[in-house]
């Protein structure tokens, strides 16, 4: 078993923040040097890519290679949903970005001898390897709701997990506070997350305001959206909610497009899949399935 005091992490300044790594195993820092080779490598053109997503230029191709997965977890979501609505494309951006980065880390720690828990995050989502074994470090810069979220998944998870819901950075058009995914890629259980979160949409009370980011506030600028918890909500209303978006997110597991994910409204929450919700108290799950 990989010690967690055997692990390495650098981070990287990228939009839409720090870009952080994560390795163990034998190849761990052959793992973060490749990384950082391939996040520099991005950071050319992760910015014009955001734009021209934000801008919803669907006629243009992405140039980095993050842009490229992007548009790649759209479609696949657009051939799966031809008729249902999706959210801008540039909730799949950050996801496609770690997405890179892992692809890269896996790489060059394979070549260097093997690799442990590899994860590289940004934002709300995580590109992850976490092999039968291997110990999740506690003590990381990921964010504290994906490493919950991967902890309850249990051994051998590998793709990536996202966060969507209103606290997510993300906007979304449900009241659904969290929403976490898990899918075969960190793109797809972004966009996942997004239509997720989306769900419900007129349940509860709007508390809509202007996304932080420039390039978030772009792409949502005429979409309605809540950007802060929906008020006092009836029981009733909170099931409501949780089954529109526990209903969005089966539909999308049937399509094969998720794994599993996990909802929390209002300290109540339900789990779709394989997750235990024993170990994500921060959604309620444990108190109402």
């Amino acid at each position: 078993m990989f010690a967690v005091s055997s692990y390495v992490q650098k981070s990287f300044g990228i939009w839409p923040g720090k870009l952080t790594l994560v390795a163990a195993g034998a190849g761990a820092r052959d793992a973060l040097d490749a990384g950082m080779d391939m996040a520099r490598d991005l950071s050319l053109t992760v910015m014009a890519d955001a734009e021209l997503l934000a801008r919803r230029a669907n006629d243009s191709l992405p140039r980095g290679r993050a842009g490229r997965l992007c548009v790649e977890a759209v479609h696949i979501f657009r051939n799966a949903f031809p008729d249902g609505p999706l959210p801008p494309s540039l909730s799949a951006m950050p996801g496609a970005l770690c997405d890179a980065v892992h692809d890269a880390m896996m790489e060059a720690a394979r070549a260097a001898g093997g690799a442990g828990f590899v994860a590289a995050s940004v934002g709300n989502v995580v590109a992850v390897h976490r092999p039968p074994g291997s110990v999740i470090p506690d003590d990381t810069e990921i964010p504290a709701l994906l490493l919950e979220f991967l902890a309850a998944l249990g051994e051998g998870t590998q793709g990536g997990a996202a966060l969507g819901g209103v606290r997510s950075t993300m906007p979304a058009r449900g009241p659904v506070d969290l929403v976490m995914t898990q899918s075969k890629s960190a793109a797809l259980a972004g966009i996942a997350a997004a239509v997720i979160a989306d769900a419900g949409e007129g349940l509860g009370d709007r508390r809509s305001s202007a996304p932080k980011d420039p390039l978030v506030a772009l792409a949502w600028e005429d979409i309605p959206v809540n950007m802060s918890s929906a008020g006092l909500m009836e029981p009733d209303l909170v099931w409501q909610a949780l089954s529109a978006s526990f209903r969005c997110a089966t539909a999308i597991r049937d399509k094969r497009l998720l794994r599993a994910a996990a909802l929390g409204l209002k300290g109540r929450g339900r789990t779709i899949g394989p997750v235990d919700g024993d170990q994500l108290p921060r959604f309620g799950v444990s108190e109402w399935r």
